[in-house]
């Protein structure tokens, strides 16, 4: 027996032997089953507060207590659903890959697939190649717009009149055909512009050479830009940096039940009201917390919000700006949304028998009578026909379908990725979608697609600068005209009350 002992093997209290082996190598190769949930988002969809965190951290983040399948970067696309307008053009694995391992900043995977579920669907297609197929896609409104910045980008921005000046200071060829004879502005004006530009050219490429963040960017750069190309006037139209405001809890679009949205864009180009819109404003935000916007941004509170700029510096993916893009304007069409059923009240009331109910007004109804009739749905004993005689017709509020009132504009969003600005057109598709339960209402309800895009200039040399400029004051003029209609037209505010404007 002695020796019998001494030959038997005894396992270590650190020996793997006595576990089982096969049951562990199960668990290892076992992959989770689907969820149950029709409802379950997918796995790529963005985590919020990845997001809000524009402070790097390490890597050590990334570090998670389940393992993740060894996957590339394509062999991950393959799993998912590929529709017509897709952007693959984002989605490749080349620059977006690899800017990705160049940041310190440790995000989950921030996919533009993960919109599909954002609302009722948040769509970036590009941009179609007729004119008749653009219409379409932006209407009258937007196309409009695109074709003003489309003339910029061919035409003249740099002054006829520095054509000296610009060939002294050693700032690059311009062609003939980009000088604009048109400019009769003072020549002190003129020179003082170049100054600034000089500055933003050279900032500019200090920023791309010591790859700074994207707040040293926002502060040294873009700030520069917006303020030259919009002014400080701002008696009609102007731009605040919107970092620390977060969308209003109420407007959240659906997405998931974790959903905890702060920061998301850089700034916000907005519209200053007229007096008898302001004063239709001042009657829906009567409480302190409340804004016209899906921000409580107290700068904003009464101030429409125009467009919307993510800035981004090398190190961060095109495609992340896109969604954090995508949630942003989603929450702004759920304000908007929200705003018609708080106008309603005050347009034209019509008897029931006439009306034609809105998906609003109809989820209204639909909920007033489930209340009243109490479990069931029985009908009370008031409810029940009467054989007294007819009883008058009841009023009820109109309330229009809000995809056709958004649908009436665009909403610019501008993408900065260092030195470049591009522009995307936000809109909102005409509602042809029957009426929804409640279980199946979703914030917004609108669906949106995102069309892209627009270079709009860069800050790279002098051309593109003045390009970039000219660009930015055409968006200004937009929104001062057409995009100021569309929202008195939103309040009810005529245009003989508006001055014109």
């Amino acid at each position: 027996m002695a020796a019998n002992d001494q030959n038997m093997f005894v396992p270590s209290p650190k020996s793997n032997a006595s576990r089982p082996k096969k049951s562990i190598d199960k668990k290892r190769m076992r992959t989770p089953s689907p969820s149950k949930n029709q409802r379950q988002f997918p796995d790529d969809a963005y985590s919020p507060d990845d997001i809000d965190d524009a402070t790097p951290r390490p890597d050590g983040f990334a570090r998670s207590a389940y393992s993740i399948p060894n996957l590339s970067y394509r062999e991950a696309l393959t799993n998912e659903p590929v529709e017509d307008g897709d952007d693959f053009e984002a989605r490749s694995p080349t620059r977006s890959h690899t800017q990705s391992q160049s940041s310190n900043r440790s995000a989950s995977p921030k996919k533009i697939t993960s919109l599909w579920n954002v609302g009722n669907g948040v769509t970036y297609i590009h941009l179609a190649n007729t004119i008749a197929s653009k219409r379409e896609q932006l209407g009258g409104n937007g196309l409009a717009l695109l074709e003003k910045l489309e003339d910029v980008g061919d035409g003249p921005v740099v002054p006829a009149k520095l054509k000296q000046r610009l060939a002294e200071a050693d700032m690059g060829k311009v062609k003939q055909h980009q000088f604009d004879t048109s400019d009769e502005r003072p020549v002190d004006e003129l020179l003082w512009e170049l100054r600034t530009i000089q500055d933003i050219i050279s900032l500019s490429h200090r920023c791309s050479v010591n790859r700074d963040h994207e707040t040293e960017w926002n502060n040294r750069v873009h700030t520069k830009v917006l303020e030259l190309a919009l002014g400080n006037d701002e008696t009609s139209v102007g731009f605040r940096s919107v970092t620390a405001a977060k969308i209003t809890p109420e407007y959240r679009p659906t997405h998931s039940n974790s959903l905890t949205t702060g920061k998301i864009v850089d700034y916000a180009i907005y519209l200053e009201p007229s007096g008898p819109a302001c004063d239709i404003i001042s009657s829906l935000i009567g409480m302190s917390t409340d804004s016209i916007n899906h921000v409580g941004y107290e700068g904003l509170r009464a101030r429409p919000i125009a467009v919307s700029i993510e800035t981004k510096t090398e190190s961060r993916t095109v495609e992340e700006a896109k969604v954090q893009l995508g949630v942003w304007v989603a929450a702004q069409m759920a304000r908007i949304e929200a705003l018609v059923g708080q106008l309603a009240p005050l347009g034209v009331k019509k008897p029931a028998a006439e009306a034609r109910p809105g998906r609003l007004e109809s989820e209204m109804v639909t909920r007033g009578r489930r209340k009243s009739r109490g479990r069931g749905g029985r009908m009370s004993r008031a409810e029940q026909p009467q054989t007294q005689g007819p009883t008058p017709s009841p009023t009820v509020v109109m309330v229009p379908d809000p995809s056709d009132i958004l649908s009436q504009t665009v909403f610019p969003l501008i993408d900065i990725q260092s030195e470049a600005w591009s522009l995307f057109f936000a809109r909102v598709t005409p509602s042809n979608a029957p009426h929804l339960s409640n279980s199946d209402i979703r914030k917004p309800m609108s669906n949106i697609q995102i069309l892209h895009s627009v270079p709009l200039g860069n800050t790279a040399n002098a051309v593109q600068t003045y390009r970039l400029v000219k660009s930015l004051k055409v968006l200004r003029d937009w929104v001062d005209g057409d995009f100021r209609k569309w929202w008195n037209g939103f309040l009810g505010v005529r245009e003989a009350e508006a001055g014109g404007g």
